[in-house]
């Protein structure tokens, strides 16, 4: 990446904003204040973490990864949520269905082999890094599914209290 977004400062900061101290998260999350500590020095975390600090710091750092996306490449499509829930690797598949193309395509793309293709489509969680490479190269951001995800458990949350 060009342009690098490091999430743990982006993380750090909100905490700092909202007044919060690593124990706050670390008990909303059930990890140690150190592994927080330990995240704040991160460029990238898990998608299913993340997920969680978004909706507990009611912030959507999934934006971020949007914008990005957003200036690489022209006009990113959006995908849709399947079954109301976000799998990461359904969602590439049936991308890549409805363009008519083959995993070997996408394995080209991103530098690997086809037999990882078909394992992403598995997983419901990817990489950070490997979902960026996988946007740019196919003009979709898959990360504007995770904003809007996250964005309707805060107001949901925000509703029930």
């Amino acid at each position: 990446m060009k342009e690098e977004i490091y999430m743990g400062k982006l993380i750090q900061g909100q905490m700092e904003k909202d007044g919060r101290k690593a124990k706050w998260l670390s008990d909303k999350i059930k990890c140690t204040p150190s592994d927080i500590y330990w995240m704040y020095q991160q460029k990238n975390i898990t998608i299913e973490q993340l997920i969680k600090i978004c909706i507990h710091l009611k912030t959507d750092f999934f934006s971020y990864y949007s914008a990005y996306i957003h200036k690489q490449v022209r006009f990113p499509e959006k995908m849709q949520y399947i079954d109301g829930e976000i799998h990461i690797g359904k969602l590439i598949k049936n991308q890549m269905e409805k363009e008519g193309r083959k995993a070997k395509w996408l394995a080209d793309k991103i530098f690997c082999v086809k037999s990882n293709i078909y394992r992403i489509y598995q997983r419901k969680y990817i990489d950070i890094e490997q979902l960026i490479r996988i946007c740019i190269c196919m003009e979709i951001d898959f990360f504007a599914n995770y904003s809007e995800y996250v964005c309707s458990q805060i107001q949901m949350r925000s509703n029930n209290m």
